[in-house]
């Protein structure tokens, strides 16, 4: 098959899926003009995929790259004069092919596959699609995707960071609560940043903090050791009785309180970069971002993997929907397989 001209990989930044809360309706029509469907019908590709985009795609960022994604694949498609609903997974090799020849990177390659991979799931379970041509698409591999551009910290990095806040300051007490929450509960930065007071709960021996994850999905985090300092900055701030307000706050203009206000994901990314440097961390090594509020999650489950924990058991507190994302975590050691030789049991 001839690849098809490069013309139809443009997309407009600007395409915007509209939000499920604004209108089912608007969602569906939006989808139906994808496909090119104007009038909705039980079996069409647009009413198959509207329950499951409405469930997934919680943020105004995942509804436009899913806009952007499903469109410019049906476009292509088009220019080499093939049905959404016929394309196989042949057909999905020649479209990353040409993804990549045209500069994708490969992290937005892959982002685009696992987007099609659940769309053509989804087409598989209203039955648009038979389960092995679905399966055929599932099986194409994405491209690799090298982890190393947001470097984990060391041990002795993460606990000089932790303790970087000068804690004698309503700041600093604040800062290290945060600082220890992301590194026990491995959180991505908008999950803490959306939390409010009574996201935390406690049950008779231990505190969690019910957080709202990637994709909307829920999840119960055991704080552990964040605990006391997390305890220690609602006392600071004298928000413990407000379990509607936001967690973590800016600072107030005098200095002496909190404004109720949830604390901006950009001041956090400054606040651990703040602090970074402060405890003699090079915060931009590895060019780009270098250390920043996705380092505290990498440096967590990275950790958690050396110390030996079970990958499973690390993949449920990253929240990763596919293992395979999680092994992306753990760096080999020479240990590995003299500690897997030890527990063969041959007598």
């Amino acid at each position: 098959m001839d690849d098809p001209p490069d013309q139809p990989l443009t997309e407009p930044n600007s395409l915007h899926l509209p939000s499920c809360s604004q209108s089912d309706t608007a969602v569906a029509r939006f989808l139906g003009q994808i496909f090119g469907v104007t009038k909705g019908r039980a079996g069409d590709p647009a009413a198959a995929l509207l329950p499951w985009v409405c469930d997934r795609l919680r943020s105004e960022h995942s509804r436009r790259g899913y806009a952007r994604d499903l469109a410019q694949f049906v476009r292509h498609m088009a220019a080499a004069g093939v049905a959404p609903l016929d394309a196989t997974g042949d057909d999905l090799r020649v479209y990353k092919a040409a993804l990549l020849r045209a500069g994708r990177s490969p992290a937005s390659v892959a982002r685009a596959l696992s987007v099609l991979r659940g769309t053509y799931q989804q087409f598989g379970k209203r039955g648009l699609v038979d389960w092995e041509r679905v399966r055929d698409v599932q099986s194409v591999e994405a491209p690799r995707v090298e982890k190393g551009g947001k470097p984990a910290l060391s041990q002795r990095e993460a606990v000089a960071l932790l303790h970087a806040p000068d804690r004698t300051t309503l700041a600093g007490v604040r800062d290290h609560a945060l600082l220890a929450v992301f590194f026990k509960t491995a959180c991505r930065v908008s999950a803490v940043a959306a939390a409010l007071v009574g996201h935390v709960e406690r049950t008779d021996t231990d505190l969690y903090l019910a957080v709202t994850e990637k994709g909307g999905r829920r999840q119960r985090k055991a704080l552990l050791d964040a605990a006391g300092p997390l305890l220690a900055y609602l006392d600071a701030a004298g928000i413990r009785d407000d379990p509607d307000g936001p967690l973590f706050r800016p600072v107030s203009r005098d200095r002496a309180g909190f404004d109720r206000r949830h604390l901006p994901r950009t001041t956090v990314w400054l606040v651990v970069k703040r602090h970074a440097r402060a405890a003699g961390i090079h915060a931009d090594r590895t060019g780009g971002r270098g250390v920043g509020v996705h380092a505290l999650r990498k440096t967590a489950l990275t950790n958690a993997l050396e110390n030996g924990a079970p990958i499973e058991k690390v993949q449920a507190l990253a929240g990763h929907a596919d293992i395979r994302t999680t092994r992306l975590y753990y760096r080999e050691s020479a240990r590995d397989a003299e500690d897997a030789a030890r527990h063969i049991q041959i007598r």
